[in-house]
């Protein structure tokens, strides 16, 4: 006898959701024994849920589960924690509340069945600055800040939770101590001027989460790992929402780590290295400036796009005065042919290349002398609040005011 398949799927309804898309296809036989002898279902049947491991995200967002069932009998749902999530008749599953349940799909004498965990975070009308706000299961930290500065930090966590697996693709290695970095410059920015930056961290390992990629690549499409991806760039944006609400425009910086064998930052402004290693004549003349990431920077400064980018006004010879040697700068204004990371996707979606008013720069920290002992830390925290803040009042015309 030929074994028949009858699928039993309803349409997608969903208002915010993050579920896996792909199935284990989890199949659970009932078996059933007393004393030396038993009974089992028929052979061949059978019930799979897809999805069979799902997030959802907020009070009444919901997703269909499609069941796949090999005989003809009516599928009966059910959900073992209806506070948490509920299932109709057809499979849809709604939420309720934070926590766990277990949808069931039983067809005759098999059922098959799938993980609900929901999600429901904070209502926050306003962020207060200085107080830190998380996501999910603090993968995502957000500490709001005063001065039109957001400053992000994606590859320097130290979580591995058990439900997010190992990433496959791209690089794996966290960066070192910038999360304890970015502490030691929100300190100096609030000891210089007595406000606080906005600060945005991913506390996972980057071999579990990539927030400077796109999510498909950075989550592998893990509920879980996309549920932060989307918090930590949703954070960035807060920030920069602020930022604009009460100054009109700021600065982005993104802080990663570089193990390059020259011991200096290397500023990211979305060009590469043969577009630095041009003449200050051929940046200015080929629509470089529309291209980087503090494009609008470029389009209300009255000095040439190289002199924005790498002369004595710049970000890098700002540095340079606090002792921070950086490329480009007016003493290192070109990588040539060493290594050079150029801006990634955070600058890229959350600098000024597309939009907005807000520019952006990736900074790239070497190890020795700014991210090795908690002295040194200290030390760089203190010469970037200076160099930001000269930075912004050159460029923007304030920093540390009130807002207006």
């Amino acid at each position: 006898m030929t074994k028949r398949t009858r699928f039993v799927s309803w349409s997608q309804s969903i208002n915010t959701v993050v579920s896996r898309r792909f199935s284990l296809g989890l199949t659970l036989p009932l078996l059933f024994a007393c004393g030396g002898g038993g009974t089992t279902e028929p052979i061949g049947s059978s019930v799979e849920l897809s999805p069979d491991v799902v997030l959802l995200v907020g009070v009444e967002s919901t997703v269909a589960i499609q069941a796949s069932v090999t005989d003809d009998l009516p599928v009966e749902w059910t959900s073992t924690n209806p506070s948490v999530a509920t299932v109709d008749g057809g499979g849809l599953v709604t939420a309720v509340d934070t926590g766990t349940t277990w949808v069931t799909a039983r067809s005759g004498g098999a059922y098959g069945t799938a993980q609900v965990k929901v999600w429901v975070s904070p209502v926050v009308t306003d962020y207060k600055p200085g107080i830190s706000y998380f996501g999910r299961r603090q993968y995502v930290e957000y500490v709001p800040g005063e001065l039109p500065l957001v400053i992000s930090v994606p590859h320097g966590g130290a979580l591995k939770p058990i439900e997010i697996p190992d990433r496959t693709m791209g690089v794996l290695v966290t960066d070192a101590l910038t999360v304890e970095t970015a502490h030691a410059m929100r300190d100096a920015l609030v000891q210089r001027t007595g406000k606080a930056p906005h600060l945005i961290i991913s506390h996972l390992k980057r071999i579990k989460l990539e927030p400077n990629r796109e999510i498909a690549f950075g989550a592998e499409d893990n509920p879980y790992a996309e549920n932060a991806w989307n918090e930590f760039q949703g954070y960035i944006e807060s920030a920069e929402d602020r930022v604009v609400h009460d100054f009109g425009s700021g600065l982005y910086l993104d802080l990663h780590a570089h193990a390059h064998e020259v011991a200096r930052l290397e500023l990211g402004y979305l060009l590469n290295a043969s577009a630095l290693n041009l003449s200050d004549a051929e940046l200015n003349a080929g629509g470089y400036a529309d291209l980087s990431s503090i494009r609008a920077l470029a389009a209300t400064s009255t000095l040439s796009f190289s002199h924005v980018l790498r002369g004595d006004q710049s970000f890098g010879a700002l540095l340079g005065a606090q002792g921070i040697p950086s490329v480009p700068s007016p003493t290192d204004p070109r990588p040539g042919t060493d290594k050079y990371f150029s801006g990634g996707y955070n600058t890229n979606r959350h600098g000024s290349r597309h939009g907005g008013t807000v520019s952006g720069i990736q900074i790239e920290l070497h190890y020795r002398g700014i991210r090795d002992t908690d002295e040194n830390r200290r030390a760089f925290g203190t010469g970037l609040a200076a160099a930001v803040e000269g930075y912004m009042v050159s460029h923007w015309g304030f920093f540390a005011v009130s807002p207006k």
